[in-house]
């Protein structure tokens, strides 16, 4: 698939999610946190496109990381909290909205 239309099909379903849709995939270790400075759909392709370079770049940076522990323990009380997020088999990118 060309990046330019994965980047299309990314950006129709990039979309709300709330606890409830994402303990699964916390469960089974699949969610990563994109930070804001980061577009959520360019970070989703170059995962899908196995862009190894700014994946590793924003791993090492933080930009790219797993929920903390303290983030995994709080989540589940903030009941109706909304992360914007796409998926990239077999991941679940996610980014706060209100985080700056």
């Amino acid at each position: 698939m060309a990046s330019d239309d994965l980047r299309e099909r990314l950006e129709a379903h990039r979309g709300p999610v709330l606890y409830s849709d994402l303990a699964a995939h916390l469960k089974r270790g699949a969610v990563f946190v994109v930070a804001p400075s980061i577009d959520l759909v360019t970070c989703g392709v170059a995962i899908a496109t196995d862009d190894r370079a700014s994946v590793e770049h924003w791993i090492h940076s933080g930009d790219l990381r797993r929920p903390t522990a303290d983030e995994l323990e709080k989540w589940p009380g903030d009941e109706g909290r909304t992360w914007i997020s796409v998926v990239v088999q077999p991941y679940v990118l996610l980014q706060d909205p209100k985080a700056d």
